[in-house]
């Protein structure tokens, strides 16, 4: 009997669609948008007299309208305004590179809203407590503008306008676009499957493109354990710490919500395991050998996280070939 020969198009386009929907089904968007006031403002009269005064065609002079002191208490308004963007970032993944919208698994998106509208009640409390003083500030920092205050005075917002600059908007989560048989009903079966195809390849591409986009933040986390590590004496921060661990999750993420990748997964349990060898960063400070360790595992990570940039995605449930692990779990030759 006559075998039938392997189509391998065919595999990969089960595997895409495979891949597609189980995305659709782990991953849902969301977005955010902030706004906020921060004070600053290019004073045009007082440019072109600095112009004039240095024999320069332009100036550009902006300055703080409240004053050095009083900017500090909005500069603390607008940060945290600012920290939902932080939040939104560390929590989430990016979706489509340029665009707001962000990427979480559906597990993740009741504690991801929970954290953002934690976030949003003290932005909002700190906004209120800085709003009944503002026309105070306002007084007391014209006078520090000297000859330049009544062009100073010209753009103040009221209070009202001030508050309505500052906001948070939690837009409603959306499920990831799987394509939807129904509302083609009368399209040709043949046609039906071009449509399918395209429609899965092109979300294929934007699931592809935010793997990339975690493997970026850990190549960056990674790399910042090195550059600090590298250091003779290093002053380390918790934040190096929290940035490879927030790093690791999210590529964690990737590999159990789209494409099972079991070198994401090694790459991962080094970085928790190897890179992060400690529970504060200061112990890095305090232990030659501990410092040591973090920084080669931290500089092969970076190596097998470049590696991983420029590799073709393995399909689902296909082993990788020589998985061989160097001592203590690293990946000795990743590819």
């Amino acid at each position: 009997m006559k075998t039938k020969p392997i189509d391998m198009m065919e595999i990969q386009k089960t595997s895409i669609n495979e891949a597609v929907d189980m995305a659709a089904a782990n991953f849902m968007i969301l977005n955010v948008s902030v706004g906020r006031w921060k004070g600053f403002q290019k004073l045009k009269e007082a440019s072109a007299k600095v112009a004039v005064d240095n024999n320069a065609n332009t100036a550009n002079l902006s300055v703080p309208l409240l004053g050095e002191e009083h900017h500090k208490k909005l500069k603390a308004v607008v940060s945290e305004y600012s920290k939902i963007y932080t939040i939104f970032d560390d929590l989430c993944m990016q979706y489509v590179k340029g665009l707001p919208e962000k990427l979480a698994p559906v597990t993740d998106v009741p504690s991801v809203l929970s954290a953002l509208a934690k976030q949003k009640q003290i932005a909002e409390n700190s906004l209120n407590e800085f709003l009944p003083n503002y026309e105070q500030f306002i007084k007391e920092a014209l006078p520090s503008h000297g000859v330049w205050a009544s062009e100073v005075k010209k753009h103040f917002p009221t209070t009202q306008e001030l508050a309505a600059k500052f906001y948070v908007n939690i837009h409603d989560p959306k499920p990831v676009p799987s394509m939807d048989m129904a509302k083609y009903g009368c399209v040709p079966t043949d046609t039906m499957g071009k449509i399918v195809a395209f429609t899965n390849q092109q979300l294929a591409a934007k699931f592809e493109s935010v793997k990339g986009a975690a493997i970026d933040k850990a190549i960056k986390a990674a790399e910042l354990v090195v550059t600090q590590l590298s250091k003779e004496k290093p002053r380390m921060h918790q934040s190096v710490i929290e940035k490879a661990q927030t790093a690791s999750k999210q590529l964690r993420k990737m590999s159990t919500g789209y494409r099972a990748d079991m070198r994401i997964d090694q790459i991962s349990d080094a970085i928790d395991n190897e890179v992060i060898n400690v529970e504060n960063a200061s112990e890095w400070t305090n232990s030659i050998t501990k410092k040591s360790e973090a920084l080669s595992a931290a500089t092969i990570t970076v190596n097998n996280l470049k590696k991983m940039k420029v590799a073709a995605p393995i399909p689902e449930n296909t082993p990788t070939a020589d998985d061989t692990l160097v001592a203590g779990g690293l990946l000795a030759d990743l590819l």
